[in-house]
């Protein structure tokens, strides 16, 4: 096994490691657990990556495609969280900056960073074509979907642009189309660059 390889293998371990206990202290704050912390896409999307990294770890001489799409589908989630995070509710709305506070930090920053990091330092190119991104994009569609269907009735919606008692049905839209777009032409940019790197190598 090359050294690139084993190191690898413990940055998944490490990252799903921190990312873990980040998402379980969250989860039980003043050691009461906080099942509606759950409702969010941000633990949502941490809890896959830690799931994800723990598939990619495992599957980590695969020949399959399943890991490739394990791979895509965790760096489209934790980047739609951080993004979303940092350049929409952060402005818009009074959550707190990314580095308030430990889970915080780790749940809509260091997380983003990991996901990163692991991509362009670690995994192998050329794996990535518009397919693994459009699957990616699976997740964060039918969060949307689902928690803009049931708000009404659960009387909770996540954020401020799901919320059609706030903003109005046609913003909502609008909201959707602006972020998807936006994420399918990171998309899109990724695949160009996964492919021109491993032509490059």
């Amino acid at each position: 096994m090359q050294l690139k390889e084993k190191i690898h293998k413990v940055y998944l371990l490490l990252c799903a490691t921190i990312v873990g206990f980040a998402v379980i202290y969250g989860m039980f704050p003043g050691g009461n657990l906080r099942i509606t912390t759950l409702r969010t896409f941000t633990y949502q999307s941490n809890i896959f990556m830690v799931l994800g990294f723990i598939i990619m770890l495992v599957l980590y001489n695969s020949k399959g495609r399943l890991r490739h799409y394990v791979s895509a589908s965790v760096l489209v989630a934790i980047s739609v969280t951080g993004l979303v995070y940092n350049f929409v509710l952060v402005p818009f709305t009074d959550s707190p900056m990314f580095y308030i506070g430990f889970v915080n930090f780790v749940t809509h920053a260091l997380s983003t960073i990991l996901a990163l990091v692991n991509y362009f330092v670690f995994e192998k190119k050329g794996n990535y074509s518009k397919k693994h991104i459009g699957v990616a994009m699976i997740f964060p569609a039918v969060y949307w979907g689902v928690f803009v269907s049931i708000g009404g009735f659960i009387d909770w919606f996540p954020y401020f642009f799901m919320n059609p008692t706030q903003i109005g049905w046609p913003m909502v839209l609008v909201w959707f189309a602006i972020l998807l777009g936006a994420f399918a032409v990171l998309g899109v940019l990724l695949v160009s660059y996964d492919g021109k790197r491993a032509r490059r190598m």
